[in-house]
């Protein structure tokens, strides 16, 4: 497994993706982000691109992917916390805060399973009640 610095590669999905727009994650493909203004862009298109194909994308903020080790299963494309050991998690059920950390690139499959994450430049606290 490796990591990115800079520019990463996305299969466009649903619909075409403009030249310089912020997209989002569906999966481990990438989605024009033009829904609503609180989606969570992980970057901007460098070219336009139908349904299918792979573009590049300047992923936010300029930082580069990282490797990191789940505490459980994780899907591609959501919101990673700190967990306990070092590891990364999804966003515990039980009343608490927690810090966001970044957000999956890859699916990880279990306890251990390392997998590739955009971190956050800074720490964001999400309460659960």
């Amino acid at each position: 497994m490796s990591y990115n610095e800079g520019n990463k590669t996305f299969e466009v999905v649903t619909a075409a993706v403009s030249n310089k727009r912020l997209v989002k994650l569906s999966g481990e493909k990438i989605l024009h982000n033009t829904v609503t203004s609180t989606d969570e862009p992980i970057g901007a298109s460098l070219y336009q691109g139908a349904v299918g194909d792979e573009i590049a994308v300047s992923l936010l903020p300029g930082a580069k992917t990282i490797e990191v080790t789940a505490s459980e299963a994780i899907a591609a494309g959501v919101d990673c916390y700190a967990a306990a050991d070092g590891k990364v998690s999804t966003l515990p059920a039980g009343a608490g805060d927690y810090k966001k950390v970044g957000k999956s690139m890859k699916p990880a499959s279990g306890d251990g399973s390392i997998f590739e994450m955009l971190p956050y430049p800074a720490f964001t606290i999400t309460t659960v009640p």
